[in-house]
């Protein structure tokens, strides 16, 4: 199965191997988040239980009342770090899914959870909250399946440390699966992952934040922090992923209208620190102000590791950093993409024409083309000294791109030159200074108006505002 999935990875000087690739992973990566089992959604709503005010009575209690709070240490767990804690968790959980719900609480301490993880999931009104950083739920040896399964209406999973212990399963085991919709995993920290973090398989309005997940050695072989996939023919809609640190492994995302924000990927070692999926798979995100930095490595796909590779057609990709990686910073192929006012500096050591920001082409529906670049900078900081890497500012893969738009964007002070342009049909794609009737007579009237309407954020980068007004102004 590696093979199938990693193989869609890609970059440049590998589309040769594209079309059968991207038509494997489909089966491929949808076994990965599915190998832990399956169950139906329902629709639901969003709930944080918070509070840390955790009780340690040893009393055995009855069946919870609907919404009630019970303690794991009520069911038996011991938190010694050397007992077996396995079947309280599983009592306790029970015990709250047979009352109709409520939260089950983690005092501090070293939880030992088996090999095949706590049984009963996290289901529907379940709420799983720990107190803090010092609870901890250790897996007691390689897993042979998730150590936490979310699956149902209304669930959350918080304020617990997991601890997986560098193992690597046969089969990818995640730390925590997630199903359903409107459910949170937030304020976790997933210590020494094995090959996948947090699984996620389709949903609507979820939301992971606030987690540190953390790969002791980055490796060339399929790993990653946050893996979303498809469940059935479903995708995941709606969805944030929001302030998340990801250490020594990146975050590989299927899904529509939904939000990429506010991230740290650092130390990746496969793929890029950011993956989108194509058209059919991931369109309409917003990208925005993540850092992707130090991604190392030729990995199995026989490319070097990037910052950022985003698929996804129609989305908003702004205030983003992709530095110091071996690979690319941006490698773009959505139609219809704002990249807007990102830095990417640094980066393509190991590439002989790396640049800042790649515009790619798979056919007509998988490509760059009709692309907005606004007010974004890309450089090398070591230019014009020999060390400096980043080879250009910008570059179009050669081939059939089309109706891309540059306006405000400073590619200049890289290693070669500032822009590597290419041509359909004899007609080159834009930049900036080829004039404004050029620009309005590329930009079609749905463009037109995204770039109105965004030109109103109250959030927008200064540079970026600047460059809009501009081109308003003419």
């Amino acid at each position: 199965m590696v093979a199938f999935i990693t193989c869609c990875i890609w970059r440049a000087h590998r589309l040769p191997f594209l079309v059968g690739c991207l038509a494997s992973v489909l089966v491929a990566l949808q076994t990965l988040a599915l190998g832990a089992g399956s169950a139906a959604t329902e629709s639901l709503t969003d709930n944080n239980p918070g509070g840390n005010n955790v009780a340690t009575s040893s009393t055995i209690s009855p069946a919870p009342e609907e919404g009630a709070r019970v303690n794991v240490k009520t069911f038996g767990a011991v938190g010694d770090g050397v007992t077996d804690d396995t079947a309280a968790f599983d009592a306790a959980l029970k015990s709250l899914a047979d009352g109709g719900g409520g939260t089950c609480l983690v005092p501090k301490g070293t939880y030992l959870i088996a090999a095949s993880g706590i049984t009963s999931r996290v289901k529907s009104g379940l709420h799983l909250l720990g107190d803090g950083v010092g609870a901890i739920l250790k897996i007691a040896a390689t897993p042979s399946a998730a150590l936490i399964v979310g699956d149902g209406n209304d669930w959350s999973i918080e304020n617990l440390t997991l601890e997986m212990g560098d193992y690597v399963p046969r089969v990818r085991r995640p730390a925590i699966d997630c199903r359903g919709d409107n459910w949170r995993v937030a304020n976790c920290s997933l210590h020494r992952i094995g090959i996948i973090g947090i699984t996620v398989s389709g949903g609507n309005n979820w939301t992971i934040e606030k987690n540190h997940i953390a790969k002791t050695v980055p490796a060339q072989t399929l790993n990653a922090s946050i893996l979303v996939t498809k469940r059935g023919e479903t995708r995941a809609t709606n969805a944030r992923i929001i302030d998340n640190v990801c250490v020594g492994s990146g975050i590989m995302f299927w899904g529509f209208n939904s939000m990429i924000a506010r991230n740290r990927v650092t130390g990746s070692g496969f793929g890029s620190g950011i993956f989108t999926g194509i058209p059919m798979n991931a369109h309409s995100l917003q990208i925005r102000d993540n850092i992707c930095s130090g991604g190392r490595g030729f990995d199995e796909n026989r490319t070097w590791v990037s910052g950022f590779e985003l698929w996804s057609p129609d989305s908003i990709i702004e205030g983003n950093v992709a530095y110091n990686n071996d690979g690319g910073g941006f490698i773009i192929g959505g139609k219809n993409c704002i990249v807007l006012a990102n830095d990417s500096y640094d980066n393509g050591a190991h590439l002989p024409k790396g640049a800042g920001f790649v515009a790619r082409y798979k056919n007509e529906e998988v490509s760059a083309s009709g692309s907005v670049f606004i007010g974004n900078r890309a450089h090398a900081s070591r230019n014009p000294n020999r060390s400096a890497t980043q080879t250009y500012g910008y570059a179009e893969q050669p081939g059939r791109l089309h109706d891309i738009v540059h306006i405000g964007n400073d590619y200049n002070g890289n290693r070669i030159r500032p822009a590597e342009y290419h041509s359909t049909a004899g007609q080159p794609n834009v930049s900036a200074d080829q004039g404004s009737r050029v620009i309005q007579a590329r930009l079609s009237p749905e463009m037109k108006n995204r770039l109105r309407a965004l030109s109103s954020d109250a959030d927008l980068p200064d540079n970026a505002r600047r460059a809009l007004s501009g081109y308003f102004a003419q």
